[in-house]
């Protein structure tokens, strides 16, 4: 099985087995606006649908339910670099707490 991002003149996912091929065109196509606020149909940008990311959790499901440890943190440095920054600082706080609260229960646990 194969599952790959295409892109040619614009987005596509598609996905390869045996016997069956799809192919989902998963572009978002944005239109600028002129000084008058009017869309300017000869400036457009492309980008990857946000349905089509929320739809395609298989990455994160497949991390989630493998059992043995998987190096991440490519990954995470990516996605993090795609978070607005109140977000990502909010977070890299959060993590942090969590992960030292979780270290501290270990010790008390290791010295009883």
């Amino acid at each position: 099985m194969e599952i790959f991002l295409k892109r040619n003149h614009g987005f596509e996912l598609i996905f390869k087995a045996e016997n069956v091929s799809v192919t989902e065109d998963i572009e978002e196509r944005i239109y600028g606006k002129t000084a008058d606020g009017k869309t300017d149909f000869s400036n457009v940008g492309r980008d990857i649908k946000t349905d089509a990311l929320e739809q395609v959790a298989i990455l994160d499901d497949m991390i989630y339910y493998r059992q043995a440890e998987f190096d991440s943190s490519a990954l995470i440095g990516r996605l993090f670099a795609k978070l607005p920054k109140d977000v990502a600082v909010f977070l890299i706080g959060k993590l942090k707490s969590d992960y030292d609260t979780e270290e501290h229960h270990q010790e008390r646990g290791n010295n009883q």
